[in-house]
């Protein structure tokens, strides 16, 4: 569970990130990979389905068409969760790379950027506005 959690939050910041950060993290990446490279094992995962169990109850309703009337019935049903065991292979190694490469892509941000996010559009020293002139225009008379 906690591999997803990590997995989904680097996904979707991933999604949004500035191209500066996926540069960095493309330097980052190569070291990550060779300190924790793919280690594929088969591992058994319980999984959920869903099936949808009758209630015993109906819904109906009826319809004229022409001089018949007509009636429907529709099964009320409630969603049930069944669990089962799934073989699945899964990377031992990949979330801890994922964190190894947002750890040292931050880092290489903040170096550069002064922020984690590798974001440009903040200034790090503000720039100097034109102050408005305080002194009064000559004032002639003719």
């Amino acid at each position: 569970m906690k591999q997803w959690i990590v997995i989904t939050a680097a996904v979707l910041l991933s999604g949004c990130a500035t191209q500066a950060y996926r540069a960095v993290e493309g330097e980052c990446a190569p070291q990550a990979w060779a300190d924790y490279p793919q280690n594929k094992v088969q591992v058994v995962q319980t999984r959920q389905r869903v099936i949808h169990v009758s209630t015993g109850m109906r819904n109906c309703f009826t319809r004229q068409d022409g001089n018949h009337l007509r009636t429907f019935c529709n099964d009320i049903t409630r969603p049930e969760f069944i669990n089962y065991q799934e073989l699945v292979v899964v990377d031992q190694n990949e979330a801890v790379r994922n964190m190894a490469i947002a750890s040292c892509s931050a880092n290489l941000c903040v170096q550069r950027y002064g922020n984690p996010q590798c974001k440009t559009e903040q200034l790090l020293v503000p720039l100097p506005s034109p102050a408005p002139s305080l002194s009064p225009e000559p004032f002639t008379v003719k």
